[in-house]
């Protein structure tokens, strides 16, 4: 399980895990931002994607929720 401050290959921090319900299975929402040069977008995604999560601004990832 990602731990606070983990970055995943695509270049996504995650900055922390909330108590809001998420929309798949379950999950809560955690709070991740882009880390890619001339980015910084935060969104939240399901605590599930995070590992594959790609920045929905500038990398043609999913919308964040």
């Amino acid at each position: 399980m990602a731990e606070v401050d983990d970055l995943n290959r695509n270049e996504q921090r995650l900055l922390r895990k909330t108590a809001f319900k998420g929309t798949d299975h379950n999950q809560k929402i955690w709070a991740l931002q882009c880390e890619r040069t001339d980015c910084g977008h935060v969104y939240g995604a399901n605590g599930s994607d995070f590992h594959r999560r790609r920045c929905p601004s500038c990398d043609g990832g999913a919308p964040g929720i």
